[in-house]
């Protein structure tokens, strides 16, 4: 291994993030239909003012030109992100998307890092299971789970757990992710209320997921067990045990490195469908309300940092995968 691989990987990874961060400026600003119209129109028949008149006074609400050259927002843009700034929100010019990332964002990892790995230990639990005992009870209980699962829509999982756990037996808050009673802070009170407002949250997040990971890890386990090394560890006589955790498992585990490192990168941008239901301040919940809104500076401010994070994390892995897999530093 040498270090012209990890300057490939790096060097794909920078090109990857420009690549992405030069589509999404370009794809929102031709996105079809005019928000400005729209706002104009309502404005105009509620104010009883001229269409024109309105549309000068929604551009100016917005903190945006429409009719400025694409080339010269372009080189605003990158030359704030140059600086460090991801840029300022089209309906409110005194809230940056810098402020939205530093408050949100701690509240979207909590809840993700909990929810990803929750779902990824026990999704590679369950899928072991399934493909050591393919012929049992268990495996068929997991099977019919993940069937059930998958066939549910995950933007209706929140739903039915907002119905059953918050509504039905009021076990559980609504929304938010603390009760206005306790103080924030690094205290017994305070922590034990994020918790409980984030419990329906994970539960939600985590049944949604956990199917993928039990399948992909199944899959994994299966064309292991048909190595010819396993075989080989069978004729030496070794146990059952033995091969299930030092040849199947532990082999079976490395394609999903990757996967859940991608999950984790991806799942940063927030889960959409998952914060939304729950009112839950998260980086998702604040994407879903810019694009109802069309305010491109933080669409594209989160999406860049969402992007980021997915490419970081999966170069994070193609730099350490030869350090786990010998095979790739034979192939490199």
């Amino acid at each position: 291994m040498n270090s012209r691989y990890y300057i490939k990987k790096v060097g794909i990874a920078f090109l990857t993030i420009v690549v992405c961060s030069l589509l999404t400026f370009v794809l929102f600003r031709l996105m079809p239909g005019d928000i400005f119209d729209v706002k104009a129109r309502d404005m105009a028949v509620s104010r009883g003012i001229d269409f024109n008149e309105a549309r000068k006074l929604v551009v100016q609400m917005y903190n945006y030109d429409p009719d400025e050259p694409i080339l010269h927002q372009m080189k605003r843009y990158y030359s704030a992100l140059f600086h460090g700034n991801l840029g300022t929100s089209m309906t409110n010019s005194a809230v940056t998307v810098n402020d939205i990332v530093a408050y949100y964002m701690p509240w979207t990892l909590f809840l993700v890092s909990i929810a990803l790995f929750l779902s990824y230990f026990l999704g590679i639990w369950l899928g072991s299971i399934m493909a050591w005992r393919r012929k049992s009870v268990i495996s068929g209980l997991i099977a019919g789970y993940t069937t059930i699962v998958n066939a549910i829509p995950p933007a209706l999982v929140p739903t039915f757990v907002l119905s059953i756990f918050a509504f039905g037996l009021n076990w559980f808050p609504v929304q938010g992710a603390y009760s206005m009673s306790v103080t924030p802070g690094l205290n017994g009170p305070f922590i034990k209320d994020v918790l409980w407002h984030a419990a329906l949250p994970i539960f939600a997040y985590t049944c949604t997921q956990i199917n993928s990971w039990v399948m992909n890890m199944k899959g994994s386990c299966i064309g292991v067990m048909a190595e010819d090394y396993v075989t080989a560890a069978y004729a030496r006589g070794l146990s059952d045990k033995t091969i299930r955790e030092k040849y199947v498992k532990k082999n079976a585990l490395l394609p999903l490195y990757t996967a859940l490192a991608i999950s984790f990168g991806s799942m940063l941008g927030g889960a959409t469908y998952m914060e939304g239901p729950f009112v839950y301040p998260g980086i998702g919940n604040q994407l879903g309300s810019a694009l109802g809104n069309r305010d491109f500076s933080v669409c594209q401010g989160l999406l860049l940092i969402t992007t980021t994070a997915t490419v970081l994390a999966s170069l994070l892995v193609d730099l350490i995968m030869p350090k786990l897999d010998p095979r790739i530093r034979r192939e490199e």
